[in-house]
């Protein structure tokens, strides 16, 4: 079996090297013809990502968290309009995504967020004493545990 060349980038020269091992060997398995199929789609989609400007996954999940109509952004406010003035200021990211700060009243309140900051507080004491995998599952936990 031929060796795929990733150093080829457009479509075309891909096409051509895959009709040159499909006539070296008319009856591949079918494993290999999914890495043809592959080989041939990856490079297509990078050129019409390049031609078309296509939004990626990861785009999008920025344009989702920082992007929003004028209208959206109003309609999130008790006082309309007159609460997005009111948060002008030179960092943009303070419209998008406010710090949101957790009171000793939020703690009084819900007892589940108490919960949540010592299990923070346990894994960060046991972090220092940690290493390789466990560290790693550690981080991972303390993460976790502050999204929520």
């Amino acid at each position: 079996m031929t060796k795929l060349d990733y150093s080829l980038s457009s479509p075309e020269e891909r096409l051509k090297l895959v009709e040159q091992i499909l006539t070296e060997n008319p009856n591949p398995n079918s494993t290999y013809l999914e890495y043809l199929a592959d080989y041939l789609v990856l490079a297509m989609e990078k050129q019409e990502r390049k031609e078309k400007k296509i939004l990626t996954e990861n785009r999008m999940v920025t344009v989702n968290k920082r992007e929003m109509s004028f209208e959206g952004l109003v309609s999130q406010f008790e006082n309309g309009e007159d609460g997005i003035y009111n948060l002008i200021t030179e960092n943009k990211h303070i419209i998008f995504q406010p710090k949101k700060t957790i009171t000793k009243k939020d703690l009084e309140d819900m007892p589940e967020l108490r919960q949540i900051r010592d299990a923070i507080e346990t894994w960060e004491r046991m972090v220092p004493t940690l290493s390789g995998r466990n560290l790693y599952v550690a981080k991972q936990a303390i993460i976790e545990l502050r999204k929520d």
